[in-house]
């Protein structure tokens, strides 16, 4: 791939990205957050006494936290758990289910039939899976086997169950994570047109699988967690031992994004025995197969004569291979499949990572007379091109030659070999020449195809290769020690490239056919061109798809398929790699503020695990049974949902944000310059700096910033500050009527765009009614302007006894509001400059008390003894 064409692909990548901002959205999103419940189920429903423990862990901000079903009173059959939505209800064709694992235990056929999951909505059943339609794909690497379990639903639902039904004891092992349910038509779709793009990095989940338990003990995969690393040249092992028989795979499931159709897709692997890689019982135990969200896609065994094709371009002088097939469906997970049959013993596959790219990925390395980067042509004479035989006798001949260095790919000479036994002494042989002497680490050789079945590892017994330097030879390549062979292209066929990799320059290429001693019968090869693909900084990859010249190409830890040393950020981590929530051209992944709320992701990751995702604390748990609103730190506008903006309550002065974001919508302006790192430049002490010229705010100086505090004055609920009491249902100072549709934090009740991210006005809106109708200068003041102005509002004494007055003194008119703890209006009413509010009928306890003039806004707590 040329410079020019890595840029424009480059631009093609950044286009796509800020052209799915508005409709991408993540795929397994988690059932979680205020508002969401979860219970144990028996077959007669809600089973309060059937379990031992909390079912918080299924509905918190922790996606690692988990319930065991083994703490169930009793494993008897139709026990389960149920996780309802409150606030949503899921349309119809959203993908739903469980995200569990089984410890050591593999997912099989058994297995899943012994679970059930079911939809309800307002407690009525909708509908079931059953051991057909209920999809697995199993996720995650390290030392457990955690799995999605799929069901596509066709009718509305508010609630998913997850029943056993039958007594398994490998059940009872059973940890179940989370619930999750998303569109799968919003899933961002990749096709970036990159060769040998590896599905690996943030969000992409090693898997093993089993066709029966026996293999469990047996069988095993070393390193799995390495096919999904990012690094072309690590693995993972599939041992499978003698005599075992069953199927056992592999595979990478990528949660961020769906793989197009029409695509070539597959895995690298290498054999512990190189000779297997011809052995058509090695391909007849071989096969590839495509999922989307657990249904399956395609599958291809590789005995149907198009399963292997070369890696040349990735591991020239190894027993690296491509298995691959054509998808002729999308796909977000691939799975490689070993069955090991009677007579037939794997040993240990090696498998490197899985991949997709174009069908027409390719090097233009060809050596042609026209039309190729590599001018040359047929070298003539009797000792480099064989003639065509002679008066018609099977001896030994090339017919067509000049196909072999024709601009047309398809043609092809043939090579004809006697059998053994009557001509030995003769071979078939051609040469051809570059114009240009080649260097040495040039992988050079032919392509070749045998007439008739593929005879296994036999085929290159009589097959050599040598490069020569004009008449000088300089590498010879055999079966028996370095010929490069068995690589298979994906067509119906059995071409196979043989040749090697050059120690010296070179400029002339010889392919011979010698009918061996095992041959009985005259023998056919096609040979359809030469080729020679230069690598200039031997990393094993050559130059046409080289993107770091002397650089490491074999190293993409997030997965995008660009190489790590030519792109500015290979962040893993669990952001998304794909979605730019903010649209400002850096993926979410990579990207210092997400949600460009002038609050860098660092800081809003509060617990400082170097995790994201459970950065989403909204609540008080004395109050509400689980914290948070579904939506993380990270990219919440409204990290604490006491109606103040985070952009308001960063600490950025007011100035400056009336600057940035102009239409008021508590999002950085999207013409505001960003740099390479997604943090505003004018926020930085200079452009990509990461360094901010503001601290964070923290009014009272106490453990929380003001954008997770919810009294950030140190005594004052903001959410009453601004006037917005009354949203307060359960008296803690926070919005817990979770209605979130654009999933940007910002709460039904208070967001003024329902569809967008961020809320127009909405950072103004709450600063009371007065305020929204003032001059332009009020309207940009920020909440501390407002807070501050009201200092002339007092209210004693405080505490109160009951049956005193509460006096409340302002320097104009107003109106106040008295609320319970709870939130509810005790009363209200007008007040003059000095007035006081009646408080014979009013139980001991706390108050708030909500006071509002045309200026000033103002809340306190009250306690009545």
């Amino acid at each position: 791939m040329t410079k020019k064409l890595f840029e424009k692909l480059i631009a093609m990548l950044m286009i796509a990205v800020m052209s799915a901002v508005a409709f991408a959205q993540q795929g397994y999103e988690p059932i979680r957050g205020m508002g969401v419940e979860a219970k144990p189920v028996n077959n007669s429903g809600i089973c309060l006494a059937c379990y031992n423990g909390s079912m918080n862990p299924i509905i918190d901000a922790n996606l690692d936290n988990s319930v065991n079903m083994g703490n169930f009173a009793s494993l008897v059959s139709g026990n389960g758990i149920s996780v309802k939505n409150k606030n949503t209800t899921y349309p119809a064709g959203y993908i739903t289910g469980f995200n569990v694992d089984l410890g050591t235990s593999f997912i099989t056929i058994d297995l899943l039939s012994s679970m059930r999951i079911s939809t309800y909505k307002n407690g009525v059943l909708q509908e079931s899976t059953s051991s057909s339609t209920l999809l697995s794909v199993p996720a995650f690497g390290g030392n457990k086997n955690r799995i999605f379990l799929h069901f596509k639903t066709s009718k509305e639902f508010d609630e998913v169950r997850l029943y056993q039904t039958n007594v398994l004891s490998v059940f009872s092992a059973m940890n179940v994570y989370y619930a999750f349910a998303f569109d799968p038509a919003r899933v961002p779709v990749d096709n970036n047109g990159i060769c040998d793009d590896i599905i690996a990095g943030s969000g992409v989940d090693g898997n093993v699988s089993g066709s029966s338990t026996i293999l469990a003990p047996l069988s095993y995969v070393q390193n799995k967690e390495k096919i999904g690393d990012g690094n072309k040249n690590s693995f993972g092992t599939i041992v499978l031992p003698i005599g075992l028989l069953g199927s056992y795979s592999v595979g990478v499931l990528d949660k961020n994004q769906i793989y197009s159709a029409g695509n070539r897709a597959g895995f690298v692997i290498e054999p512990d025995d190189q000779g297997k890689l011809l052995s058509a019982e090695f391909l007849k135990n071989i096969t590839i197969e495509t999922y989307l969200f657990g249904q399956l896609q395609d599958s291809k065994q590789l005995s149907d004569g198009g399963g292997l094709i070369n890696i040349k371009v990735l591991g020239y002088g190894s027993g690296k291979q491509k298995v691959t097939l054509t998808t002729s469906k999308p796909f977000n997970e691939i799975r490689l499949k070993v069955t090991q049959t009677i007579g037939f013993n794997l040993g240990a596959l090696k498998v490197y990572y899985a991949f997709e790219e174009p069908v027409s990925c390719e090097c233009d390395d060809k050596i042609q007379t026209s039309g190729s980067s590599v001018p040359g042509n047929l070298v003539t004479g009797s000792s480099w091109t064989s003639g065509p035989g002679f008066l018609g006798l099977i001896l030994a001949k090339m017919t067509n030659p000049g196909a072999i260095v024709d601009n047309n790919p398809s043609n092809y000479a043939t090579a004809t070999v006697p059998a053994a036994s009557l001509f030995s002494i003769f071979s078939a042989y051609a040469t051809v020449s570059s114009n240009a002497t080649l260097p040495a680490n040039t992988m050079a050789g032919f392509t070749v195809e045998k007439a008739g079945n593929l005879l296994g590892v036999s085929v290159l017994e009589n097959i050599t290769v040598t490069l020569y330097n004009g008449n000088t030879l300089t590498d010879s390549f055999t079966s028996s020690g370095s010929l490069i062979s068995g690589n298979f292209f994906t067509t119906n066929s059995n071409k196979f490239y043989v040749g090697g990799k050059a120690t010296k320059p070179f400029n002339r290429i010889k392919i011979t056919f010698n009918s061996g001693t095992a041959v009985r019968i005259p023998q056919n090869y096609y040979i359809y061109n030469a080729f020679a693909s230069r690598d200039d900084d031997n990393d094993g990859v050559p130059n046409c798809f080289d993107r770091c010249p002397g650089g490491d190409d074999s190293i993409d830890n997030n997965g995008n398929g660009i190489p790590d040393c030519a792109e500015g950020c290979n962040a893993v981590n669990d952001k998304s790699p794909t979605l730019d929530t903010d649209g400002d051209g850096i993926v979410d992944a990579c990207d210092l503020d997400s949600d460009n709320d002038g609050i860098p992701d660092a800081t809003e990751d509060f617990d400082k695990n170097g995790k994201f995702q459970d950065d989403d604390t909204e609540g008080d748990l004395v109050l509400t049974p689980v914290l948070g609103d579904s939506v993380p730190n990270y990219l919440d506008l409204d990290s604490d949902n006491d109606g103040v903006l985070d952009l308001f309550e960063s600490g950025i002065p007011a100035s400056v944000i009336s600057q940035i974001d102009t239409d008021r919508n508590g999002i950085i302006d999207s013409n505001v310059a960003v740099g390479k790192n997604g943090i505003a430049d004018i926020l930085e002490t200079f452009p990509d700096s990461g360094i901010l010229k503001y601290a964070i705010k923290n009014t009272d100086g106490d453990d929380k910033p003001d954008f997770l505090d919810l009294t950030s004055n140190g005594s004052d609920l903001d959410l009453y500050q601004i006037g917005k009491g009354n949203l307060d249902t359960l008296g803690g100072g926070f919005i817990s009527t979770i209605d979130d549709k654009d999933k940007d934090g910002i709460q039904a009740v208070v967001d003024t765009d329902l569809i967008k991210r961020g809320a127009p006005d909405s950072p103004l809106s709450p600063y009371t009614s007065v305020l929204k109708n003032s001059s332009e200068s009020a309207r940009i003041a920020g909440a501390s302007e407002v807070i501050n102005a009201a200092n002339d509002i007092k209210i004693y004494p405080n505490p109160v006894k009951a049956g005193e007055n509460l006096t409340i003194t302002a320097g104009e008119e107003g109106a106040y509001t008295l609320f319970s703890a709870e939130g509810k209006v005790i009363k209200a009413g007008r007040f003059t400059v000095n007035t006081g509010i009646d408080t014979t009928s009013l139980p001991a306890g706390i108050y708030i008390v909500n006071i509002e003039t045309k200026t000033n806004v103002k809340s306190y707590k009250v306690i009545v003894k």
